[in-house]
């Protein structure tokens, strides 16, 4: 990526789904295809969130979301035994 591309990714709101300024994983996917048109309609609004969400990310944040769940389910504490004398 070029300064040029680096400038531009701040001042065009379609530069960081270019091709050319994709990681090479996001490089094939439509989703990211469609964000890089220069319109703000809904339809490149959503592309550019599933572009930047991609489906292998979304799964793994669900499952970092149940493990985390799972950890902060109460556990049972059981009773202490106390003894009666020394």
């Amino acid at each position: 990526m070029s300064l040029k591309d680096k400038l531009e990714i701040g001042l065009k709101p379609d530069a960081p789904f270019r091709k050319d300024n994709l990681p090479d994983f996001q490089k094939d996917d439509p989703a990211c295809e469609d964000a890089a048109t220069p319109t703000d309609t809904p339809s490149v609004e959503r592309a550019r969130k599933d572009c930047t969400m991609p489906p292998e990310k979304q799964r793994q944040l669900e499952q970092e979301r149940a493990i985390a769940e799972d950890r902060q389910t109460p556990r049972r504490v059981t009773r202490r035994r106390t003894t009666t004398g020394r």
